[in-house]
């Protein structure tokens, strides 16, 4: 038959590979199931086809409060909390949302449920959601397909930044066209990355903390210093989603190292029988299903790090 393209299909092609319907594979649909998404769970952390890399692209808004109705709110007034007592700034109102960059007192917050009045507006509203943005929570919300964070490109202002003619690039292109145009860009290239080891040196990169199960990115830098309407790039692995690329379901590790934890379960369901004699003195014997199993998942384990996963990169100091 033709390769798997669901994951249907793929659990089909796992238990045919297993014998199926020759012989009976003793395992629930449900059992197949975790069994699948164990091995892709796999595959998603070693394997080199397993997750991509991309640039996360995230726009600080701000907190907002979405309230039943917002008319008389204005850009500028102080809303505050009935029942908390927080108050903020308002920055911006789109609807029923009222933005605003962070709290007054960051130790009073607003309450979901309470009323809001403002310096323009002392007819209350009530608050239906609250959304918290990097200036108030602290961090960024990841997607739930992001499993590694590894690098926030630049902020704000340093070295090597700038906007039109205090751009330092435009300063030294400037004062050097006519060696540029004239000669080869090495000394360009050299200074550019003379000025980067500066900044990395003088300045840093903006430290972070992140973690797939908590799917919260922390940067741990002075927020006040990040404007509201600005982006925030993130270099980031991301799984390589099979509903999405179906050709994941023809991985040929995938298939086998699916195939071997199925018989893993088969085993394992058969070995609650050891002893039991049917008709005809026919014993079961899932011990062996269940050693041959392991020592495949072992073999395709090794097979994982050593030829299907990326080399881990070496620290020096």
């Amino acid at each position: 038959m033709a390769q798997p393209t669901t994951k249907k299909e793929f659990k089909e092609w796992c238990l045919r590979k297993l014998g199926k319907p020759v012989i009976e594979i003793n395992v629930d649909q449900d059992q197949v199931d975790d069994r699948v998404e164990e091995a892709l769970s796999y595959y998603w952390d070693y394997h080199f086809d397993g997750a991509e890399r991309t640039y996360y692209r995230h726009e600080l808004k701000g907190s907002y409060l979405t309230v039943a109705d917002a008319t008389g709110f204005a850009v500028n007034d102080t809303v505050t909390g009935a029942t908390s007592g927080a108050e903020a700034k308002i920055i911006s109102i789109e609807g029923n949302n009222i933005y605003y960059k962070d709290l007054i007192d960051a130790d009073v917050p607003f309450q979901s449920s309470e009323q809001v009045t403002s310096t323009s507006q002392s007819t209350p509203t009530t608050i239906n959601s609250i959304y918290k943005g990097l200036h108030e929570a602290g961090y960024i919300t990841m997607p739930e397909n992001i499993i590694g964070a590894i690098n926030v490109f630049d902020l704000g202002s340093n070295i090597t930044a700038g906007s039109g003619m205090f751009n330092v690039q435009y300063q030294f292109v400037l004062n050097n066209l006519h060696d540029i145009v004239n000669y080869n860009l090495t000394h360009f290239y050299m200074s550019m990355m003379n000025l980067q080891f500066m900044e990395e040196l003088l300045v840093g990169m903006t430290p972070m903390r992140y973690n797939r199960h908590v799917n919260k990115l922390f940067l741990d830098t002075k927020h006040a210093r990040l404007d509201i309407g600005t982006f925030v790039a993130i270099e980031a692995y991301k799984i390589v989603d099979p509903d999405v690329y179906q050709d994941v379901w023809k991985d040929r590790w995938l298939q086998n190292y699916a195939s071997a934890k199925i018989k893993y379960q088969w085993g394992s369901n058969l070995t609650k029988f050891n002893g039991m004699t049917l008709p005809g003195n026919v014993q079961f014997n899932g011990e062996q299903i269940l050693n041959d199993a392991r020592e495949e998942i072992q073999r395709l384990e090794e097979d994982m790090i050593t030829s299907y996963s990326l080399p881990v990169m070496d620290m020096i100091g």
